[in-house]
């Protein structure tokens, strides 16, 4: 399961990773030792947010060994946080699909309460469709472990929660540089009558609905003169023999052959890599999509939300990117909304990291989903010159 970590500057990110790590031995001894060794140097105790710093320090020198990829494995599944915390761009990495959460941990410092940033965070945790989120209560030692404390910010983060539409699956009171209540339940909080921070993972679902057969182009390749279709299987199965459909075009065709690598298969199911031999063969490539069963939204025209990494003005040209497609696009924003107070406004243009309603007006149509139900085509990212300058979900498609 993808996992992203998320919350306010200083509120523990980065000792909460590196507490679960350490309690889960999720990293070699001799890094272990490393980090030890540091903080014995420096006159400090073990400093579980240095081994975030150490894993950091050894991916900008593009070190590869293991424990770079942040992984970590409970009784029941590994985990991949899908970057770690401690500066301002991992938002963006979660935004233009680098990697898919599937779930996050919000972390609250008890003492500071709900901030500015928390509040944007959890904004964008529901844009970006990840509904399974755990809240972590962070530095109940400072508050010597009492449940009055919690209880004030549990209400708080509930009451803002409810005014987004948004619904935490627990919320757990930790502290991630002691350990209590992350991996094993805290002897110090027996007030709290519910699982650590790991068995909440651990009960979150990893299994997404099944949905009809959707299939990603990539690109062509010949080979013993035919045409092979490569691509994934988002959603869905196919299988040899079976008709599909292919847009744009409302193309038909029957499928002959699933290749594997260099074997042949006769089904095929989500998710999976691979190669389609089409009768007849079509001339169609990357940004095509096949399919069967339920007919996705074909479209020109689409009103969403996004969340802008550069300023997004009205009525310029962005390049539309949805899967394996590319479209160029208009965009008219209409609304801004303030993830903070909640207010929406009239506008034209959108900031930096602000958030709005915009209709995207496609120069050729686009095969999208609603997010829910295929997340690979309901999640796009407007690009400008190459650069990613803002992404979004699609929801409520008639």
């Amino acid at each position: 399961m993808n996992l992203v970590v998320v919350g306010h500057k200083d509120h523990g990110k980065s000792t909460l990773i590196g507490r679960i790590l350490y309690d889960t031995n999720s990293l070699p001894k001799e890094k272990i030792d490393e980090i030890k060794q540091r903080c014995k140097a420096l006159g400090r105790k073990l400093e579980f947010a240095y081994i975030c710093d150490a894993l950091e320090e050894e991916r900008k020198k593009e070190m590869t060994i293991d424990a770079t990829q942040v992984c970590f494995r409970s009784r029941k599944r590994k985990y991949t946080i899908i970057d770690t915390p401690g500066h301002i761009e991992f938002l963006r990495n979660m935004i233009t699909g680098a990697t898919q959460a599937e779930a996050a941990i919000l972390i609250v410092d008890v003492k500071d309460g709900i901030k500015e940033q928390t509040k944007r965070h959890v904004y964008l945790l529901k844009l970006l469709g990840i509904r399974q989120v755990i809240i972590a209560v962070n530095k109940m030692d400072l508050v010597e472990y009492r449940k009055v404390f919690f209880d004030r910010v549990k209400e708080d983060v509930q009451n803002y929660l409810d005014e987004i539409g948004l619904k935490a699956n627990k919320i757990i009171p930790i502290s991630a540089y002691y350990g209590e209540n992350v991996v094993r339940s805290s002897k110090r909080m027996k007030w709290f009558n519910d699982v650590p921070l790991i068995k909440a993972l651990d009960s979150l679902n990893e299994k997404r609905k099944d949905y009809c057969f959707r299939f990603c182009i990539q690109d062509v390749y010949t080979a013993q003169e035919k045409k092979i279709y490569v691509g994934n299987v988002i959603s869905g199965e196919v299988k040899k023999d079976d008709k599909v459909k292919i847009s744009p075009g409302d193309l038909e065709a029957k499928v002959v052959e699933i290749v594997d690598g260099n074997k042949k298969i006769n089904v095929a199911k989500r998710p999976h890599a691979i190669g389609i031999v089409l009768h007849p063969e079509l001339s169609m490539g990357r940004g095509f999509v096949m399919y069967k069963g339920c007919k996705p939204k074909i479209t020109k025209s689409i009103e969403t939300v996004i969340f802008s990494l550069e300023k997004i003005t009205s009525n310029k040209d962005y390049l539309f990117c949805c899967s394996t497609q590319e479209i160029l696009c208009k965009v008219r924003v209409k609304k801004k909304i303030n993830p903070i107070s909640l207010k929406i406004e009239a506008s034209s243009e959108l900031k930096r990291n602000e958030i709005g309603e915009v209709e995207l007006k496609l120069k050729k149509e686009a095969i999208v989903e609603n997010f829910e139900n295929v997340p690979e085509l309901g999640r796009f990212v407007l690009k400008e010159h190459g650069k990613i300058v803002a992404g979004g979900t699609i929801r409520s498609l008639s």
